[in-house]
C-alpha cells in the first residue's frame, strides 16, 4: 500500500493517507484496532512512514522528485535544513514535475540545445524557426525544470535563460508537458461549463459590500452583448474573487496609459479608457499586461486569455498563488 499510495502521489497529506487507512480496515475487517478511536490510528501511522521509506529509498536511487528533498537536518547531516521546511513538491495536477534528462542526453548536451534555441529566438518573428525552438524546448524540458525547481531563479533571469516560455504557444506546450492537459481547451471547457450556475449565485448575492460590488459587476455586465462569450466569461471570472470574498485588488489592476503600469509581484494590469471599472475588470481593454516580479513579462488583448497565460505562467514557473487570492486560483 505503501507503494501504490507513493506512485498516487509522492507526499501525500495527513488526511489522505487516514482516508486509505480507513479503506483498509473497511475492506479487512480482521485489521481494525480494539483500542483506537477510529480503528485505523495505527494503520495511518504505520502507512505514513512506509511511505516516508519509500521516498527515502527512492531518493538514495536517484528519482529527481523526491531527491531534491533530500539532505535535510539529520543525526548524520546537523547543519541541513528542517526536515520539514521548504518541501518542493508538484502542485495538483502535475504529472512530470522533476523528470529525468532524456536517454543519451546529458546536461551540456542539453545546455547546448539551450543555447541554440536562444539565438534562434533573438531573431525577429519573421525569421523565427518555430517548429525548431519547439523541437528544442521539448527536448531541454527536463534541464529546465531544474532549474527552476531547484534554484528558483528570478523571472528575469528565466526570460534571459528560456525566452520562449513568455511566448503564448510555447508556453501552452509546457503546460501540456507538465500536466499532460492543454490549458486553454480544459480551462474554458471547465469555465463555460460552470459560467450560469456562476452568474446566478452571483445574482442571489444582494446584501452588504459584496452585494454592492456584485451588482456594479451584473450592471455592466447587462451592458455588454450577451452574444459575446468573452464578456460572459470575463463576468464569471471576475465575480469569482468577490464571492469568495477575497480582495483581487493587488492582482487586478488597470490603468489609462502603457506608462502608468502599476508594479506587481503577480499581477493583470488592463490598459483601458475609462476611469473606473466595475470590479476593476475591464470588458473591452486596449491591451492586458501579465506582469511577475514588478516587470511585464506577456501582453494579451483580451483580459480571460491573459488570465489564462498567468495561469500557465504559475504552472510553468513554479510560482505560489498570490495570498489573497489562492481560493480564486485554486477554485475546483
Amino acid at each position: 500500500m505503501g507503494e501504490e499510495i507513493y506512485r498516487l502521489k509522492a507526499y501525500s497529506s495527513s488526511t489522505q493517507i487516514g482516508k486509505a487507512a480507513e479503506a483498509l480496515v473497511r475492506k479487512h475487517p480482521c485489521l481494525k484496532e480494539r483500542n483506537s478511536d477510529t480503528g485505523w490510528d495505527g494503520r495511518k501511522n504505520s502507512l505514513r512512514h512506509k511511505v516516508g521509506n519509500q521516498r527515502k529509498k527512492l531518493a538514495k536511487a536517484g528519482i529527481k522528485d523526491v531527491a531534491i528533498n533530500a539532505g535535510k537536518r539529520s543525526r548524520t547531516n546537523p547543519q541541513g535544513a528542517a526536515p520539514r521546511a521548504n518541501i518542493k513538491r508538484p502542485r495538483r495536477g502535475e504529472v512530470n514535475f522533476l523528470p529525468s534528462y532524456p536517454s543519451g542526453e546529458t546536461r551540456e548536451s542539453l545546455e547546448t540545445r539551450r543555447l541554440e534555441m536562444v539565438e534562434k529566438y533573438k531573431r525577429t518573428s519573421a525569421e523565427r524557426d518555430i517548429p525548431l525552438i519547439h523541437q528544442h524546448m521539448m527536448c531541454t524540458f527536463a534541464l529546465q525544470r531544474e532549474e527552476i525547481i531547484t534554484t528558483s531563479p528570478a523571472v528575469s533571469e528565466l526570460k534571459d535563460r528560456w525566452p520562449a516560455l513568455f511566448y503564448e504557444t510555447q508556453l501552452y506546450g509546457e503546460f501540456h508537458q507538465i500536466t499532460n492537459q492543454h490549458l486553454p481547451y480544459v480551462f474554458y471547457a471547465a469555465l463555460d461549463e460552470y459560467v450560469p450556475q456562476l452568474i446566478g449565485l452571483y445574482k442571489k448575492k444582494k446584501t452588504g459590500l459584496v452585494g454592492e460590488k456584485m451588482e456594479q459587476l451584473l450592471l455592466a455586465y447587462q451592458q455588454q452583448d450577451k452574444n459575446d462569450i468573452y464578456a460572459t466569461r470575463t463576468a464569471a471570472l471576475a465575480g469569482l474573487p468577490i464571492y469568495l470574498k477575497e480582495d483581487s485588488s493587488d492582482i487586478f489592476k488597470t490603468c489609462k496609459d502603457e506608462m502608468e503600469v502599476y508594479e506587481g509581484a503577480v499581477a493583470l494590469v488592463a490598459d483601458v479608457d475609462a476611469e473606473e471599472v466595475p470590479a476593476g475588470v475591464p470588458f473591452s481593454p486596449r491591451q492586458v499586461f501579465i506582469m511577475l516580479e514588478d516587470q511585464v513579462v506577456m501582453t494579451h488583448p483580451l483580459w480571460t486569455d491573459a488570465l489564462v497565460c498567468l495561469f500557465g505562467l504559475i504552472y510553468a514557473l513554479h510560482l505560489s498563488y498570490p495570498e489573497k487570492c489562492t481560493g480564486f486560483f485554486d477554485f475546483k
